[in-house]
């Protein structure tokens, strides 16, 4: 019994997606390294950019006996109707969706679009196992926990479906990546997950639906053994780490932080967290181990809407949280919220003052948006806000929850940009003085350097790294880029072949050493 897992999105149906937008959910990924784990036939298939044509194509090939759709608020209608290609192409084929949206929307999916026959809810591993088994049989579906599905005319659920047990019996997503249909692979395993469940209850999230306030980690030892997996196999220097609140457990932060430490893992990584999950300690180890960017879900400067949304953080907490990054030589990234209903001038303006005074990095302002499965879409059909058919009537991606939303994330990105900043060169070596050396700081003290013309001193910077850490990839590369942008070719030639010693797949330098060579 052959399993085809595809994923789409509408604006790949339009135009030629972005890299970001084409990127398949780590879940679906974990799906297809656990059927092949299992030595069971399957495919994973990346079909955003293919034409009706080339998937009809597609189809007739593989012939699977069952199709699972990878099915998110975003991509909703672009999955309906690769459903409805699905059917009319190969009639018998089980068409099962599952993710986010489909998880919160399963009666209303099933009732409307015939073309869908099963829904999995939630963590959906174990269902996926159990359902091609009991296909396998014969054995009646009802018996299988964390499906939706019509049942003698009625749309039932099976059962509460109980979470993976071990998240370490899990194989790594990327596994079998090599194999996958129409897959950016390097870009696709830059992004990796070692933890599942939100303790927060933010109003505008639906994480904790899916996956449980209660978190569930991987061990150290396991996160470390796929960061290395990654680097040594698909040569990537640079991890995303993107659970949702990376250090909820501290003492399982610095466990990890020594792990890759004690593994001479040498990969730079970033991650997300909360204003209220950030110390000191931790977030030395972190630098330490290679993390040099901290993302934080700020959304917003005001109090009254911080509290709107869900967020029990309040604004001097934010920036007691900035500064501390700040302090510990991590860039700061923030994420920030805009378009809310009830959101006043005012409001936005202590928004503002909120970036003047900490100044990050980064800043990224998304509108407020409805999803199932968030108290906010539960609250607004209850008070009949909107239809509880909302999903099915719009034809946006992200329906927001006011029309002017996007204009909102406009006017608070051009207010906000002068206020972004990096932290300053007297901070960084001021941190390399207490603190000591660390990569993280000497490449970025090295940036620093490099941009604002000297290059003898970001030399030393990148030096630092070669020198304490000759085996870390990063100060080869630092100093191989340096090395060819002010023409010391010959220098910048050896520095990539010292990478490429250390981690041969680095598509980049080997990229270079041929430019070079030319």
């Amino acid at each position: 019994m052959h399993t085809l897992l595809a994923y789409i999105t509408a604006s790949s149906r339009n135009h030629r997606p972005g890299d970001f937008e084409t990127l398949l959910p780590i879940g679906l990924c974990s799906l297809y390294a656990l059927l092949r784990s299992r030595g069971m036939p399957a495919t994973l298939a990346n079909l955003c950019g293919m034409n009706d044509r080339a998937i009809i194509d597609l189809l007739l090939q593989q012939r699977p006996s069952v199709v699972g759709l990878s099915h998110w608020t975003h991509n909703r209608h672009a999955t309906l109707q690769l459903a409805g290609l699905v059917r009319q192409t190969l009639p018998d084929t089980i068409i099962l969706l599952g993710g986010g949206h489909a998880t919160h929307q399963a009666e209303l999916i099933l009732k409307h679009h015939p073309e869908v026959d099963l829904v999995a809810v939630g963590e959906a591993e174990q269902t996926l196992l159990e359902l091609l088994e009991a296909l396998d049989n014969g054995s009646p579906l009802t018996a299988v926990p964390g499906l939706v599905m019509r049942d003698n005319g009625t749309i039932r659920r099976t059962g509460q479906r109980p979470p993976w047990p071990d998240l370490d019996h899990l194989p790594f997503p990327f596994l079998w990546l090599h194999e996958a249909i129409n897959v950016d692979q390097p870009l696709q395993a830059e992004f990796i997950s070692s933890s599942r469940g939100c303790p927060a209850a933010c109003s505008f999230c639906a994480s904790p639906a899916f996956w449980g306030r209660r978190v569930r980690y991987r061990s150290a030892h396991s996160v470390a053994e796929e960061m290395l997996y990654l680097r040594d196999h698909y040569g990537l220097l640079y991890l995303s780490l993107r659970d949702d609140t990376f250090t909820a457990d501290r003492r399982r932060t610095v466990e990890l932080c020594r792990e890759l430490i004690e593994r001479r893992v040498n990969i730079f990584w970033n991650c997300q967290s909360r204003v209220e999950a950030i110390d000191c300690e931790t977030l030395a180890w972190m630098r330490r181990a290679g993390c040099e960017c901290v993302q934080l879900g700020v959304e917003s400067g005001s109090s009254a809407m911080l509290k709107l949304l869900g967020k029990r953080i309040t604004p001097e907490q934010v920036v007691e949280a900035a500064d501390l990054i700040r302090q510990s030589g991590m860039q700061l990234s923030v994420y920030l919220i805009t378009g809310i209903p009830e959101e006043s001038d005012a409001d936005r303006q202590q928004t503002i003052n909120l970036i003047k005074r900490i100044q990050p990095d980064d800043l990224q302002v998304a509108p407020l948006a409805y999803y199932p499965g968030t108290a906010l879409f539960e609250t607004a059909v209850a008070v009949e806000k909107v239809a509880e058919t909302l999903f099915e009537s719009s034809r946006d991606e992200a329906v927001l929850a006011t029309p002017n939303g996007r204009q909102q994330v406009k006017r608070l990105l051009a207010r906000t940009a002068q206020y972004r900043n990096n932290c300053s060169m007297q901070q960084l070596l001021a941190i390399q003085r207490d603190a000591g050396y660390s990569a993280v700081t000497a490449m970025q003290a090295g940036d620093r350097y490099a941009a604002d013309g000297d290059p003898h001193q970001a030399e030393q910077q990148y030096c630092q790294i070669t020198q304490n850490e000759p085996d870390h990839p990063w100060g080869w590369l630092l100093l191989a880029e340096l090395y060819e942008q002010y023409g010391q070719l010959k220098n910048a030639a050896h520095c990539y072949q010292q990478l490429l010693k250390l981690v041969p797949r680095h598509r980049p330098a080997a990229d270079a050493l041929r430019r070079l060579d030319h």
